[in-house]
């Protein structure tokens, strides 16, 4: 540890999250044996905040086993009261950083989703003790390695040096990303010109006013058009030249004779 290296690494779980939604944790089918559900609010005979393992999948119902080996039944019911991981394998050693990735509040313990903490040591028990006092509950398996995180979850976070991975960040995110250094910052991409590309360009939604203003000045624009075509065509349909038509004429105790007669012809046009 004093040789900037880190000590023997304790092989631990940790749980990751499947971010399933209401519907899908309502359907029996899609669980699996091994599978893990964190319950964030109590139902009958599970308390808040425990952590029950997948044993099998009855009709239309998920058996869960606790933590001293009793069984339950889940339905759908109760689909809004847990979430879904998976239990995988992690090394964790003594200074090593982790990122958190849960919220819990409970007495004597309170940590928060997105924390990076630094581990003091792994106990005999594989309890994980962090430097600023703390200990992880035997049941918090919410965490994983914090060397690397996104840069939503790097918000409000300062570092001395950062190393940025970004072959297609907007403006906003890539600001974000480059303002956590105190010191340095260092971009890595595989495509500079795209990059830069995508950097100028914002992910920021448009106002309604900038959406008004935009949808005014394309029927603006179409108006005129359509007021043009209009005067233009009226312009033609009045140069046209009249043409005698000769009609029949009847007078009263006079013969019958031709008599010229001025009319327009009639074209279809744009009547009023």
């Amino acid at each position: 540890m004093q040789a900037g290296r880190l000590a023997e690494g304790a092989q631990l779980t940790c749980d990751v999250p499947l971010n399933w939604t209401a519907a899908q944790k309502g359907d029996s089918r899609n669980f699996s044996t091994g599978q893990v559900l964190g319950f964030h609010r109590a139902v009958k005979g599970i308390a808040k905040n425990e952590t029950l393992e997948v044993v099998r999948i009855a009709d239309k119902s998920v058996v869960v086993r606790n933590a001293v080996g009793e069984e339950r039944a889940l339905t759908g019911k109760q689909a809004k009261s847990f979430d879904v991981y998976e239990r995988r394998s992690i090394e964790v050693a003594t200074g090593d950083r982790l990122l958190l990735t849960a919220n819990r509040r409970e007495n004597g313990f309170r940590v928060t989703n997105g924390e990076i903490v630094t581990v003091a040591e792994v106990d005999r028990v594989g309890r994980i003790c962090l430097e600023d006092g703390r200990a992880l509950p035997a049941g918090f398996r919410h965490f994983t390695h914090g060397y690397a995180v996104t840069a939503h979850r790097s918000q409000g976070k300062s570092v001395d040096a950062v190393i940025i991975s970004g072959d297609g960040m907007r403006k906003e995110l890539f600001y974000v990303a480059a303002s956590r250094g105190r010191q340095s910052v260092q971009v890595v991409t595989s495509d500079k010109e795209s990059l830069r590309e995508s950097v100028a360009r914002s992910s920021m939604r448009k106002s309604a006013s900038e959406l008004a203003r935009k949808a005014g000045t394309v029927f603006v624009r179409g108006a005129c058009r359509g007021i043009m075509a209009a005067r233009h065509l009226a312009m033609r349909l009045s140069m046209r030249e009249t043409v005698p038509v000769p009609v029949e004429i009847n007078y009263l105790n006079e013969p019958r004779q031709n008599e010229p007669r001025m009319e327009r012809r009639r074209e279809r046009g744009i009547g009023r």
